[in-house]
């Protein structure tokens, strides 16, 4: 064979090794290094390929396409800073366990270190923050390199999607020229099965479990991150046990319609914790977590006072999630481990009563905030509230999330919650929304402030090459409204210069440029019409608010639930 033939027969391996494994889904930033992957990938019917021309936004695009499906999604760049742009969303898919297949196309080995344009070091630049990480050969005619960039590529499929799954780089080096021949014959596919088994408790672990939950006088389960598939699993799960079931937002929890389960859900927990009285009578014996920790700092306060004599933690991975270091017992395994511990409900449970009791009045306190408020977490209850049944929410690390936790109160609507909680990062926000909106075929909300939409204002680029289903609600503060609950803004002296950053944009005109309809909402009446109905397209919805009232009115909400407290029931 010829170059061009050898250059095909090579890249045609590589893609087998993804669609081979499941994989189908490709986010090409253009390039020219990149050129055989790229048209391979677009010449190719068993792929579905997504141009964004940012890479950094193409990976966070990546990242929700593949946080939604749960499924590996495969990311092609061209050589140098590119492959730079991608480390960001690449450091929160490793932490926060999404399996992506980074191929950054490269120049050749003599190439490099000699000052050739658009030539970096690439060979493991990831570092740590992926999996797994090789640099290929280059192309020639020998007959083991076609077999072995296929295997290896099979093997980065499968490093991705086992668990502890993440991300994994393949550098791909490629000499000029870089057209592939279109008339050689496409492989077909050949469906391989990918082993995803769980692990399975042993009888001894079953049996010291089942001991310790059946003793357990006054157990909780805390519930982090759910993946979206495993929800009903957990539901069924949870109903049965009949302890209080402290789910963060991410769990999927909070608008189950399992019949059994909305009773035992305490959605209202991170503001009855932030009343320290309650300890005394809400302290564990026992807790369960299912997950990452949630997100609310204050339940992380009440569980390293309480100090429970067993911690469970049940995780899919090794690589063990105990901030609080608390865990006395760590369950290896995805939720499907957790079958092995059924047990029946307890009678005599101490304290599942006063959560109960306590978490419907926060939920009142929260209605009546939501009618008589005019801040920020007035405006996000009213879009709780708007929402349709199974709607999709995609919720912005920094305030968001936070508001998500504070006002997201338990309904049966089966609404979907996603958010970037690897790192916690507000970068790549808009792309992330708009991958998992492909993903799951539904219109989607995303919540977001002010400076996280200036972060990934480039992600809307997207919008003009294929069609998207998603209204973004700007919650525009003028600035870092979360700083303002922190202890910098006793220094007003700096504080508005290194943290408030008050930039007085609004964004109709980013909206213009990129022909997306625009609202400046006015009142929550608006807001609530606006979102009961979805949008057919990409839609922007702008509601200022004032971060000083936004943290007073917070403050007096916590207040009142404190003030509230009922020990005795």
């Amino acid at each position: 064979m010829n170059y061009k033939q050898n250059l095909t027969a090579y890249v045609r391996a590589i893609l087998s090794g993804l669609k081979d494994y499941g994989v189908s889904e490709v986010v090409i930033s253009p390039g020219s290094r990149s050129t055989p992957l790229a048209y391979g990938v677009v010449s190719d019917q068993d792929f579905s390929a997504s141009i964004q021309v940012d890479e950094r936004s193409a990976a966070f695009y990546a990242l929700g396409l593949a946080k939604a499906s749960g499924k590996s999604v495969a990311l092609i760049c061209t050589s140098g800073s590119a492959a730079a742009n991608y480390f960001p969303a690449i450091v929160e898919a490793y932490y926060a366990r999404i399996p992506l297949i980074v191929l950054t196309a490269d120049r050749p080995h003599e190439l490099r270190e000699v000052g050739a344009p658009q030539t970096i070091d690439q060979v493991k630049m990831y570092g740590t923050h992926v999996k797994w990480a090789i640099d290929y050969p280059v192309v020639d005619s020998f007959e083991g390199t076609t077999p072995f960039v296929y295997s290896q590529t099979t093997r980065a499929v499968l490093e991705s999607c086992t668990n502890p799954r993440g991300p994994v780089h393949l550098n791909i080096p490629f000499r000029e020229p870089l057209l592939l021949d279109f008339e050689m014959e496409i492989p077909a596919k050949r469906e391989k099965m990918l082993d995803s088994t769980q692990s399975v408790l042993s009888e001894q672990m079953r049996s010291q479990l089942t001991t310790i939950v059946e003793q357990a006088k006054s157990g909780i389960v805390i519930v982090g991150e759910l993946a979206l598939s495993k929800v009903s699993m957990v539901e069924d799960y949870l109903a049965d046990l009949g302890w209080p079931v402290l789910c963060d937002p991410l769990s999927n929890l909070r608008s189950s319609k399992h019949p059994k389960l909305k009773s035992l859900i305490i959605e209202n927990y991170d503001a009855l914790l932030k009343n320290d009285m309650s300890y005394e009578t809400l302290l564990p014996d026992v807790v369960i977590r299912i997950g990452p920790q949630p997100v609310s700092k204050f339940l992380g306060i009440f569980l390293k006072t309480s100090k429970p004599t067993s911690f469970i933690v049940v995780d899919e991975a090794a690589r063990f999630r105990d901030p609080l270091g608390l865990a006395t017992e760590t369950v290896v395994g995805g939720v499907e481990a957790l079958v092995g511990i059924q047990t029946a409900q307890s009678s005599d449970h101490k304290s599942l009563a006063i959560w109960q009791v306590n978490n419907v009045v926060a939920r009142e306190l929260v209605h009546a905030y939501r009618e008589d408020e005019q801040d920020e977490g007035a405006y996000i209850a009213t879009v709780f509230g708007a929402l349709p049944e199974d709607a999709v929410v995609f919720a912005s690390s920094s305030m968001p999330i936070r508001d998500v936790d504070t006002f997201h109160i338990a309904d049966s609507k089966g609404i979907s919650i996603l958010a970037n909680r690897g790192t916690n990062g507000i970068d790549g926000v808009v792309s992330t929304a708009l991958g998992a909106q492909k993903a799951l075929e539904k219109p989607l909300y995303l919540l977001i402030g002010d400076l996280a939409f200036l972060h990934d204002a480039n992600g809307l680029l997207l919008s003009r090459y294929q069609h998207v289903e998603a209204t973004i609600i700007v919650m525009n503060n003028d600035g870092g409204g979360i700083f303002s609950y922190l202890p910098q803004a006793s220094e007003p002296e700096y504080f508005e210069k290194l943290f408030g950053t008050g930039s007085g944009i609004t964004f109709k005109y980013l909206a213009d440029m990129y022909s997306i309809p625009y609202v400046f909402v006015e009142s929550k009446e608006q807001l609530s019409e606006l979102v009961s109905k979805p949008s057919t397209g990409l839609r922007i919805l702008e509601v200022t608010t004032n971060r000083q009232a936004n943290t007073e009115t917070h403050r007096k909400l916590w207040k009142r639930v404190k003030e509230s407290w009922t020990p005795d029931v």
